[in-house]
């Protein structure tokens, strides 16, 4: 296991409990957004890779009923334990398994399912090639990805105020390369999708988002915002935690009114396999 796979790991069993109901349900809203893009309809056999607590599984489950089924996928077995028991009676498996290396069939899903998690992986052209293998011909794939050129100037100033505690830290965290950070991009995400092979590709945009109280308040919300902030922030004491909240409210107040806002802007891309594409 890669270091960056071992960090996302780690970040997603510590967090699963709260996974759901972080930033006021934002995981939730924006699940909702990538379920309703993938039409999901009944019968349909359906893949969410990266399921996390399974919020957008349980969403294409209820849809594909009578008939259909949803697989959920995820490294994380903490995520899928919380997935396992929200799911109830719906047509849901949730497996322990990693994106890139899927043990299905070729051509043995409607459609794919990919929310936030393409960024943090390892090998992401990897990914989607194998969404691409085990899509049947005309099935289609929905990704969701964070827009980070849309954050706003409190969100920018906090992840400087965070880089300079890093340089501090003797707590090493690896983070994906610099390119990854621009996949929510939407002619970045249309792009990586195209490479793929996928065709007839869409997209639009959610944005969430307002103020966020004040330093105590943004660190206890950020921390739970990736594995990058949750490693720093989580480990600090008291007195390293004060010094933190204090550069930061220095910081904030020379923004005046853009103080302590925050937005979480998302891209969402569609794509389809070709229908007439050869065996």
């Amino acid at each position: 296991m890669s270091e960056l796979t071992a960090s996302m790991l780690g970040f997603s069993e510590t967090t699963a409990a709260v996974h759901d109901g972080w930033a006021d349900g934002l995981n939730d809203r924006v699940a909702g957004r990538l379920a309703e893009l993938a039409a999901p309809a009944a019968g349909e056999q359906l893949l969410d890779a990266g399921c996390g607590t399974g919020l957008v599984a349980r969403r294409l489950a209820a849809a594909v009923s009578p008939g259909g089924r949803v697989v959920g996928i995820d490294v994380s077995e903490a995520m899928l334990a919380v997935a396992r028991r929200n799911s109830g009676r719906l047509p849901a498996t949730f497996l322990q398994m990693p994106a890139e290396r899927l043990i299905f069939p070729d051509r043995s899903f409607d459609a794919v399912t990919l929310g936030q998690g393409l960024p943090f992986g390892d090998d992401p052209e990897t990914v989607l090639a194998e969404a691409y293998r085990i899509l049947r011909p005309g099935g289609r794939i929905a990704v969701s990805c964070q827009r980070r050129s849309l954050s706003t100037l409190g969100q920018t100033v906090f992840f400087a105020c965070l880089g300079r505690l890093a340089r501090r830290h003797p707590l090493r965290v690896p983070r994906p390369p610099e390119d990854h950070a621009t996949f929510g991009e939407p002619r970045i995400l249309l792009s990586l999708l195209a490479d793929a092979g996928f065709v007839s590709l869409s997209r639009s945009q959610t944005i969430i988002g307002g103020p966020a109280g004040d330093a105590a308040g943004w660190v206890d919300l950020m921390a739970g915002a990736g594995p990058y902030p949750h490693a720093l922030l989580s480990v600090l004491g008291p007195s390293a935690r004060a010094r933190f909240e204090g550069e930061l409210e220095r910081l904030m107040d020379e923004l005046d009114d853009e103080a302590f806002r925050l937005h979480f802007a998302f891209t969402h891309a569609l794509g389809h396999r070709p229908s007439g594409d050869a065996p």
